[in-house]
């Protein structure tokens, strides 16, 4: 029996990379579009020389690692544990009070929003901005419990704006809704993000013949997401890059920081 044993491969792709709670080893994300993978690890090197300064060994300790890489497709998963939050999901029992803006032909001395407004009664919206001809920003009009000049009146149970007679063109409605079907999350200033186990799993190709696939998983056991510095993209083709710090974990003796494994497909 031939012992499966490969050393020089051709790396080809990295399938996906899974996310998983290190404690109750439950998967929280996976990312399917990883590029420009990026793996390095650091070690503090302590030289011994003799009387002389000759160097004699070099002892290394406090090895470290990072992982880098871009999602080509932006993740909110992602952007959650770079914002050290948790990614709250809207129901009909956890609705999300979200913003909204939109711009409406007045037609009839109304308009009619697209959602429910919340806020004080009467007063969900507090101001409008109608149009000009310009296409910039006219009048300013005020809430009211009666229509006036420069007033208008809100029935959030109707979702109807009502403006004084003669009122035309377009307005501008800002206000916030209740939503069932949306997500949020939150940065803030003091946040630390968690602690995860990662999966990195790999295609590799036999470098004689192309055809015989090899599976490959590099395990991480410790991995943080480095928030010192996080540039998100809002650009289509920009992706989301990532970077983990890779640690070992402190109380475990054997002091892993990364696992491989290759296998046959």
């Amino acid at each position: 029996m031939v012992t499966f044993n490969p050393n020089e491969v051709v790396f080809e792709k990295i399938r996906y990379i899974e996310e998983f709670d290190p404690t109750t080893k439950q998967l929280l994300s996976r990312l399917t579009n990883v590029k420009e993978p990026t793996l390095n690890f650091s070690s503090e090197g302590t030289p011994v020389t003799d009387a002389q300064g000759t160097e004699i060994v070099t002892f290394y300790n406090a090895a470290q690692g990072t992982l880098s890489y871009t999602n080509a497709i932006h993740s909110f998963d992602l952007l959650a544990e770079q914002f050290s939050s948790e990614k709250n999901i809207a129901s009909d029992d956890n609705t999300i009070v979200a913003p909204v803006s939109e711009v409406l032909e007045i037609a009839n001395n109304k308009v009619t929003l697209r959602y429910v407004p919340v806020g004080p009664e009467g007063a969900e919206i507090p101001y409008v901005q109608l149009v000009n001809d310009e296409n910039e920003f006219g009048e300013t009009l005020e809430a009211s419990a009666a229509i006036g000049e420069g007033k208008f009146t809100v029935d959030a149970e109707t979702q109807t704006l009502t403006f004084p007679d003669g009122t035309t063109g377009r307005v501008i409605v800002n206000y916030e809704a209740e939503m069932t079907e949306a997500i949020s999350l939150a940065k803030t200033a003091d946040s630390m993000p968690p602690i995860r186990t990662l999966h990195v799993h790999c295609y590799f190709r036999n470098k004689c013949d192309s055809n015989i696939k090899y599976i490959g998983v590099i395990t991480f056991p410790r991995a943080q997401i480095d928030i010192s510095s996080v540039d998100v993209s809002l650009t289509p083709d920009g992706g989301h890059a990532v970077t983990y710090k890779l640690q070992k974990p402190y109380c475990d003796e054997t002091g892993k920081l990364c696992e491989v494994f290759v296998y046959k497909d």
